[in-house]
């Protein structure tokens, strides 16, 4: 018993979930940082975070599940054995048989369905706009879609940009439940966006033999590693680049917190443009500054426009 309840916890990826629940804080962040802490129905926010946790759980769990053979036979996954936020290639909970993968999968359905009533008590109880059940529907559906057929985008090619937009939509997102439409969240989330299809990119390279063995045609196994490798770099300093609307947007010794993740994501670039990611060791290392540095866009901007909330409060 207690080590289906360990393996329950385990194929959750909690460690993982700060990828989807801090665009969402930052999208609140952003909210407040308008008009300080009376901008906030913190009813709406509560309900709002049990959805986000409900749909990101749902998309681990099925990613879990339809990625079962990719995982079963990856051998070269960023961490080995361990698992963490810097790890690739899944929990292995199910390579392993620590679960009924016919558990898992409806496990992950019912945190799905879970999320409709939740979706409609915002949108028509607390009054929080036309686009919120538009809002839980597409998460769901990209959760859902990003590994399971007939779509399989994280098969076909386009994984890279499902997921950009998606995990971006929960600061939009949290924005709008809050304040309504905006073009400011999306702005502000431009460095964010770009880094994720970038950070995807990065850790589909250890993972290669794994997904050509079982005909996953990423971006990487579509055009190669050697390919693939400047976009990666590109899009980083891309990434890096789009800091400057919003450093002109706050205008304040606030947007020296940008620095941490600059200083994360140059120690994952610098080792690329030297080509570096051929060997094992340098990849990890690549993957994990990307990783942290990717989590500290987040919370930089959660930071920033905190701090901002607070000002305009007194």
């Amino acid at each position: 018993m207690g080590n289906k309840l360990i393996a329950w916890i385990k194929i959750q990826e909690l460690h993982k979930h700060p990828t989807i629940l801090f665009p969402f804080l930052l999208g609140t962040a952003i909210a407040w940082s308008g008009a300080g802490a009376g901008a906030i129905d913190w009813r709406v926010f509560a309900v709002s975070i049990v959805i986000t946790y409900f749909i990101t759980n749902g998309t681990f769990m099925s990613n879990e599940y339809f990625d079962y053979e990719t995982d079963r036979i990856n051998k070269e996954r960023v961490g080995g054995d361990r698992v963490g936020v810097t790890t690739t290639g899944g929990t292995r909970v199910l390579v392993e048989g620590l679960l009924p993968r016919k558990q898992v999968l409806i496990a992950s359905l019912l945190f799905f369905v879970a999320t409709i009533p939740l979706g409609v008590l915002l949108q028509f109880h607390l009054n929080t706009g036309v686009l919120t059940l538009p809002f839980v529907i597409l998460g769901i559906l990209g959760g859902w879609f990003y590994t399971a057929p007939p779509i399989k985008a994280s098969y076909r090619g386009f994984g890279e940009v499902l997921m950009g937009i998606g995990f971006t939509v929960p600061i939009f997102a949290g924005y709008y439940v809050q304040q309504g439409f905006s073009w400011l969240p999306l702005i502000v989330a431009l460095p964010w966006m770009v880094d994720v299809p970038a950070l995807k990119i990065i850790r589909e390279f250890p993972d290669y033999d794994a997904d050509v063995a079982v005909n996953r045609r990423n971006l990487v196994v579509h055009f190669g590693r050697e390919a693939m490798a400047p976009v990666y770099i590109l899009l980083t300093v891309c990434s890096l680049i789009l800091f400057v609307p919003v450093i002109f947007i706050i205008n304040g010794l606030e947007v020296l917190l940008l620095l941490l993740p600059a200083f994360f994501l140059l120690r994952s670039l610098i080792p690329m443009t030297k080509g570096k990611w051929r060997n094992k060791d340098e990849l990890e290392d690549i993957c994990k500054n990307g990783f942290i540095g990717m989590l500290f866009i987040l919370m930089a901007l959660i930071g920033i426009f905190l701090l901002r909330g607070f000002v305009v409060s007194l």
